[in-house]
């Protein structure tokens, strides 16, 4: 297995990658689940925070699988790959929701999703400007 792809990369870039990794595994994991424990106070609509968290913190781990050099020199470009694999992703979720038994799929879910991707990329972006200065 090539991995030279992670040569030019930081130790803190690598522990992102890896972060990105598990944040794939744990939303298809916890998506699978039949049911799962819901905080004691909630109120309508708070399963869209939650998305947005999730699917917030995978876009901002898998940012990390470009480099600081890449989002100064490409910055439109990184973003849409986050948002356009993350955005997928979350479509691909709904699709397996679907098919599990307890949980459904909602369009309203994926929004939550793809928030969470734009609010993670304009972190990322905003923290490659204040690096770059």
């Amino acid at each position: 297995m090539n991995l030279s792809f992670l040569k030019n990369k930081s130790k803190s870039e690598i522990f992102m990658c890896c972060c990105s990794l598990i944040c794939f595994f744990l939303i298809f994991f916890l998506s699978s689940q039949s049911s799962l424990p819901k905080p004691v106070k909630t109120f309508s609509g708070s399963d869209k925070i939650v998305h947005a968290f999730a699917f917030g913190s995978l876009a901002f781990t898998f940012s990390y699988w470009f480099t600081q050099d890449a989002w100064e020199e490409h910055s439109l470009k990184c973003i849409l790959i986050v948002f356009a694999v993350t955005a997928c992703f979350g479509i691909s979720d709904e699709i397996h929701q679907h098919f599990v038994k307890g949980r459904d799929s909602s369009v309203y879910d994926w929004f939550a999703d793809c928030t969470g991707a734009v609010l993670a990329c304009a972190l990322r972006y905003s923290i490659v400007k204040l690096r770059h200065r």
